[in-house]
C-alpha cells in the first residue's frame, strides 16, 4: 500500500469488547449440559481448528458485562482452560474478572470516581477524595507530598506560577494515568481518556484556596549575599515617633546606586515613608540592593550603637536578620521580587475543600456513562 493510501486509512473504533475462548473441557457430559446456556451469553461462535478440535468463542460488548461474568462463573471449574482477550489483548482471568465485576456490579457505586469525605472517620476509607483505578489521583486535604507509583496527590503535578496561580502540568497527569492498565481495559474507568480527565485540573489562584503566597530566596541571590551575611545581625535606628513590634517584618530597598541611602519600610505599608536612619549593612547587602533587589528582614531585639553624628553618644538600634523565606501580603506583587521562587503552604481550609469537592464532581461528569444493560443482563440482575 502506498504512503498516501496508508494516510487515508483510518482505524475504526470497535468500542469495548471481550472475547472468551475455550474448547471441549474435561468432563464433557457436565460441560454439554451447560452448553445451551453458554450459547445465550453474548455472541457465541463455534470454530473448527486444524485437527478437528472445536473452540468456542463468546464475544461480549459493554452492555453485556454481566453476561460475561455469568459465563466466567459457569465455567469456573475449568477456569484454567479459559483464554480472555480484552480489546484484543490477552489478559489473565483475575484481570478480566476485576474489570467485569467493577463494570457490571459496581456501576452504581463507581468507586473509581471517589467521593467527598464529610467527616474525620470516613477519611480513612481508601477511596475518599481519590480518582482512578490502579493509578489514582488524590485531592485529599492532607498528604500533599504523596507521590507513590500507584497514588499521587494532584499537587505533586502543580507549581506556583509568577502571578500566584497554581499551575497544573496536565500532560504529566495524563501520562501518569495512561500507565494504568485497568483504566485502559474498563469501559467505565474515569481515566479511559487520560487527557479528558487531566483537563479537569484547571489552574486556580493560590489565595482562592485560602493558602498564603510565599517567596523563597533562590540559590543565585543567596550566593550573592553569602551565608555569613544571612546568618549575621544587622541594624538601624528608628526615626523619631516610630516603633516596631517584636519580630515585626521589615523590607529593605534602594532607590539606586551603591552610595544611595537604603530605605527601610514596613511591608504592610510600603507606601509610607522611610522608618529608619543610620542603617548598618555590609557591602554585599548594599550591592544587592543597589542592583534592584528587594530584601526582607525580621526584627529581633534592641541594642545600643555608638553614633558619630551624636558626638560619640549611644542610641537605640533595632537588630534584625535577613529572611530567606517570607509570606506576601494581599497587596504585594510577586513580580516585584527578583531572585525569589514563589511557593505556597498547602493546608486544609474551607476554600480548598470546596475546590476539591468540585474536582471530584468534575471527574464524575467527565467519566464515561454506563451503557444500558442488555435485556438478558437486566433479567439476570433481577
Amino acid at each position: 500500500m502506498k504512503e498516501d493510501e496508508q494516510a487515508k486509512t483510518a482505524w475504526a473504533d470497535r468500542g469495548w469488547w471481550l472475547a472468551v475462548e475455550y474448547g471441549v473441557v474435561a468432563k464433557p457430559d457436565r460441560f454439554e449440559r451447560k452448553l445451551e446456556k453458554l450459547r445465550r451469553l453474548g455472541v457465541m461462535k463455534e470454530l473448527l481448528e486444524p485437527g478437528g478440535r472445536i473452540v468456542y468463542r463468546n464475544l461480549f460488548r459493554e452492555d453485556q458485562v454481566r453476561d460475561a461474568w455469568t459465563l466466567v462463573c459457569e465455567l469456573a471449574p475449568w477456569k484454567t482452560q479459559l483464554r480472555f482477550y480484552l480489546l484484543g489483548e490477552e489478559v489473565a482471568l483475575k484481570e478480566a474478572s476485576d474489570v467485569l465485576w467493577c463494570a457490571g456490579y459496581l456501576r452504581g457505586e463507581r468507586p473509581c470516581l471517589g467521593f467527598v469525605s464529610d467527616s474525620r472517620s470516613t477519611d480513612k476509607k481508601a477511596r475518599a477524595w481519590t480518582i482512578g483505578c490502579e493509578r489514582r489521583l488524590t485531592v485529599a486535604p492532607s498528604g500533599w507530598d504523596e507521590s507513590d507509583e500507584e497514588k499521587r496527590h494532584a499537587l505533586t503535578f502543580a507549581t506556583v506560577g509568577e502571578r500566584g496561580m497554581l499551575v497544573f502540568d496536565r500532560a504529566a497527569i495524563a501520562a501518569f494515568l495512561r500507565e494504568d492498565r485497568t483504566s485502559r481495559r474498563c469501559p467505565l474507568a474515569p481515566a479511559r481518556d487520560p487527557e479528558k480527565l487531566a483537563a479537569i485540573f484547571r489552574d486556580v489562584s493560590v489565595r482562592s484556596l485560602g493558602w498564603p503566597l510565599v517567596l523563597e530566596m533562590g540559590p543565585a541571590l543567596g550566593k550573592k549575599l553569602g551565608s555569613a551575611v544571612l546568618e549575621a545581625e544587622h541594624g538601624f535606628v528608628l526615626k523619631k515617633g516610630v516603633s516596631l513590634e517584636e519580630h515585626e517584618a521589615i523590607e529593605l530597598r534602594s532607590p539606586g546606586g551603591e552610595k544611595a541611602e537604603v530605605e527601610v519600610r514596613r511591608p504592610t505599608d510600603l507606601r509610607s515613608g522611610q522608618i529608619a536612619r543610620q542603617v548598618r549593612l555590609p557591602a554585599r547587602v548594599r550591592s544587592v540592593l543597589a542592583a534592584g533587589f528587594r530584601l526582607r528582614g525580621v526584627r529581633l531585639e534592641e541594642g545600643y550603637v555608638r553614633l558619630a553624628e551624636l558626638g560619640g553618644r549611644y542610641d537605640v538600634e533595632q537588630r534584625f536578620v535577613l529572611s530567606t523565606r517570607f509570606h506576601l501580603g494581599p497587596a504585594d506583587d510577586p513580580g516585584s521580587y527578583e531572585g525569589y521562587a514563589l511557593v505556597t503552604v498547602p493546608r486544609a481550609t474551607p476554600e480548598y475543600a470546596r475546590w476539591a469537592s468540585a474536582v471530584v464532581e468534575d471527574a464524575r461528569a467527565a467519566a464515561p456513562e454506563p451503557a444500558p444493560l442488555a435485556p438478558r443482563a437486566q433479567a439476570l440482575a433481577k
